[in-house]
């Protein structure tokens, strides 16, 4: 052990050798992934080279190992369970909007809108009153007749699928 502290590399490494099945078997007990097993035993061996001069004690070596990497194995799973890996994606959904919108998204969302819009007021009076009954979700839409089938819904629905089609302009040509 002093011929470690002196910087003998032989000796340092005779340490690891002996007492790194000790430190793997006391990590592997705490269940953490590999990863962060593997960063828990560094950090041990780390700690080891910071303390050993103040070791005096060899035959206390291996507990103190073993106490060390429990201390440092038990904050790593600790540290873990607060972590709660969270898809962004799913933030947006339900939260209803993303934490910071994005403005092409804002742009092609407020484009589209007007676009169905547009189609909308292409329709007949009766589809155009039934269409925007179901955009306009306001206490003051005008309600709709109960006999209003799942057909005519369907059939609406058509109807401003093809004026949508025929509004869209042509990709790649250009007007003169």
């Amino acid at each position: 052990m002093l011929a470690a502290c002196g910087g003998d590399p032989g000796a340092w490494a005779e340490i690891v050798d002996r007492h790194l099945p000790t430190v793997n078997r006391v990590a592997r007990s705490y269940g953490l992934p590999r990863q962060d097993r593997e960063d828990a035993v560094q950090t041990v061996w780390l700690n080891l080279n910071q303390h050993l001069p103040r070791l005096h004690h060899p035959h206390l070596l291996r507990a103190w190992l073993i106490r060390v990497t429990g201390d440092v194995c038990g904050r790593q799973r600790d540290r873990l369970r607060k972590l709660v890996p969270v898809d962004p994606h799913r933030l947006v959904a339900e939260s209803g909007s993303a934490l910071v919108p994005d403005v092409e998204d804002v742009y092609l969302r407020k484009e589209r809108h007007a676009e169905l819009y547009q189609a909308i007021d292409a329709l007949g009076p009766t589809d155009r009153r039934v269409a925007r009954h179901y955009l306009d979700d306001s206490p003051g839409a005008v309600p709709l007749s109960h006999r209003t089938t799942a057909n005519e819904r369907r059939n609406l629905l058509r109807r401003l699928r093809r004026s949508l089609d025929t509004t869209e302009p042509t990709k790649g040509v250009r007007d003169p």
